[in-house]
């Protein structure tokens, strides 16, 4: 039984270019019916220029999704939400993480992988033995995170900063005493912001200018442009359905898969229908009495 979802949302702010309106909709893909996340509500499209985003670029709260059984779960991102702890062998300074800092961390065969970003301030990767006294520095990319596939793990590296956009995928290979060969399966064209895994041979990456499709083969295929360079995507989820979730700063989007590609969405929480920039912020205006 398809679920009618019918919202209301309050008229266009002063401050605000984009404004909400009343609207009856059923969600659908095919098959798939979808409501809207508890606790929040759809809101249109807002165009690349607007004042919703330029809003949106200065909040301070930013929304984390996570899977939630067959559904989603969307909550306040956190600094440590990117700071993957280090096993209790390893002590390296090499791999210390500062405020600004990322650490992701992958166990292998013979050890971990140990990957940075600190954005322009640069990055690496380690590999360290498993009972932590060995380890060897594999690559100065910036990383974003590791993925297991068919083929071995990948790491996912990149940097947005100025006029610099650069993005990679690197296939990291077996070896001993980390002497491992690192080498470039596919060119993203833009750097990876969020991404997920989508079969065994398959990763879907957001980057600075879209969604993309990289296989293990190192095919990339261009699923949808996006208008998210403003609102830095902390994360990305993708149920069995097809449906992408993806958090962001002010925003979470829902990507529908369609015949012709997919439905976006955008969603604001239920209490912040109206927003404006104050105080370098976006502060919701839907709070105030």
């Amino acid at each position: 039984m398809k679920i009618l979802l019918t919202i209301f949302l309050s008229a266009i702010c002063s401050s605000c270019a984009d404004y909400v309106t009343s609207q009856t909709k059923t969600v659908s893909s095919e098959s798939v019916i979808l409501s809207v996340p508890e606790g929040w509500v759809l809101y249109p499209s807002p165009a690349a220029d607007s004042s919703a985003l330029q809003c949106a670029n200065y909040s301070r709260r930013e929304w984390k999704v996570e899977p939630s059984e067959s559904k989603v779960k969307i909550r306040l991102d956190k600094l440590q939400d990117h700071q993957a702890s280090l096993p209790a062998i390893i002590n390296s300074r090499s791999v210390a993480v500062g405020t600004k800092g990322y650490r992701s961390v992958e166990q292998v065969d013979d050890g971990w992988l140990v990957g940075l970003d600190v954005g322009e301030f640069g990055g690496g990767l380690w590999w360290f033995s498993s009972d932590g006294k060995s380890s060897k520095k594999l690559s100065e990319d910036r990383i974003k995170g590791f993925a297991k596939t068919s083929t071995g793990v990948f790491a996912v590296t990149g940097l947005a900063h100025l006029s610099f956009d650069d993005g990679k995928i690197l296939q990291i290979g077996n070896g001993t005493a980390g002497n491992r060969k690192i080498q470039t399966l596919a060119d993203l064209g833009s750097a990876p912001q969020a991404f997920v895994v989508e079969s065994s041979d398959s990763l879907l990456i957001l980057t600075i200018r879209g969604l993309v499709r990289v296989k293990t083969s190192g095919i990339t295929e261009q699923l949808l442009a996006t208008k998210y360079q403003q609102l830095y995507p902390n994360s990305m989820i993708l149920l069995s359905s097809g449906v992408i979730y993806v958090g962001m700063r002010h925003f979470v989007t829902r990507l529908t898969p369609t015949e012709n590609g997919y439905k976006e969405e955008w969603f604001v929480p239920d209490n912040c229908t109206q927003f404006k920039e104050r105080d370098y912020d976006c502060v919701c205006l839907s709070k105030e009495k």
